[in-house]
């Protein structure tokens, strides 16, 4: 940000970093606080109080005196009501427009956003997300509109970890059970196994949201870490195909487990499986995400035969030899351009959420 100041880090920073680091259940704490998950939800995001009895089971759970927690809830207020002024003079715009799209105002923005200082919504909102585009991109989305579906998403997937649905997220585990994820994709009528996939990633500390296109503006998928300790991932069914599903799907859970996801990765593409992007730095990290779902999907021996596939029996008879979804081979056909994107077509399967 364009400015000389910063404010102090939120007491959630401090409690979020506590619980990871005492591997403490976000269930049970909740639960030991008493507190409702929405509740819960506004503590992590500093729009709750820290009265005297929470300052008191915190101090129990995490650590620090009473006075230590009333001090930093207390200091951070006061820190943020100086500093919200002059960020707000900075980015008078985006935020007056923000207010306008959640029908609110600038003083209760943070409460109906729930969210712990404009400083912060900024950063996390409208700078630090890498959006990534196709080569072939032709129009260039609202900030404002992606910032409200981003967080609606979020306050979805952070209610699931409130109630105790959702693990830790672990790369160990996600590398342990890809294969099973990946072994799905050749069932044809992907609404029926929606709530499979989720209970995998689950398990592995992945909150994995299927959305319709629409209301992501565009969006094929994007990931981001949340609550320090999990991953979110929203699939949409931007180009109702299965092929467009699995190829996105895998290519976000890649990111998970090869990358620190420091910040979020929003995925355009006008191209169906080109994820990759021109415009952006993280080139490598998107071709490392692509070049590891054709290496789940694919071996060599197999990508060696799908190039010489130039016909519906081609591909069928590969799909039953190697037992791989015809419309995955149909989809790396395109991907490697041996074949237009229009050929083939009649093996995907509609999906639409």
């Amino acid at each position: 940000m364009n400015t000389d100041y910063e404010i102090a880090s939120p007491p959630s920073d401090t409690i979020l970093r506590r619980i990871s680091e005492l591997d403490i259940n976000l269930k049970m704490f909740r639960e030991y606080l008493d507190l409702s998950i929405d509740d819960f939800g506004n503590l992590v995001h500093d729009q709750l109080k820290i009265s005297s009895k929470i300052a008191y089971q915190l101090s129990q759970i995490l650590g620090g005196s009473e006075i230590f927690w009333i001090n930093r809830y207390n200091n951070y207020i006061k820190d943020t009501d100086r500093c919200n002024s002059k960020i707000y003079k900075e980015y008078k715009l985006i935020l007056d427009e923000l207010c306008s799209s959640r029908q609110t105002d600038i003083n209760n923005l943070l409460s109906d956003f729930q969210y712990s200082s404009f400083e912060h919504l900024v950063l996390d909102y409208f700078e630090s997300p890498i959006i990534l585009y196709s080569k072939t991109q032709r129009f260039e989305p609202s900030p404002i509109k992606i910032a409200n579906w981003i967080r609606e998403c979020e306050k979805e997937a952070e209610s699931l970890i409130y109630d105790g649905k959702i693990n830790m997220f672990s790369r160990e585990a996600l590398s342990t059970h890809l294969s099973e994820i990946v072994s799905l994709t050749k069932v044809n009528r992907v609404e029926k196994i929606l709530n499979k996939i989720n209970e995998i990633c689950n398990r592995c500390g992945i909150v994995v949201l299927f959305k319709p296109s629409k209301s992501g503006y565009g969006v094929s998928g994007f990931t981001k870490k949340i609550l320090k300790d999990y991953r979110l991932v929203v699939v949409t069914d931007r180009y109702k195909n299965n092929a467009a599903f699995w190829f996105t799907l895998l290519h976000e859970l890649s990111h998970c487990l090869l990358h620190s996801l420091r910040q979020p990765l929003i995925h355009y593409s006008d191209d169906e499986f080109q994820l990759a992007s021109l415009k952006s730095d993280n080139i490598f990290e998107e071709q490392e995400a692509n070049e590891f779902v054709e290496s789940l999907l694919f071996p060599d021996n197999i990508k060696r035969k799908i190039k010489n596939c130039n016909s519906y029996k081609d591909i069928l008879s590969l799909a039953v030899k190697y037992d791989i979804s015809a419309s995955l081979i149909v989809a790396q056909v395109h991907r490697d351009k041996i074949a237009p994107y229009s050929w083939y077509r009649k093996v995907y399967r509609k999906i639409e959420f």
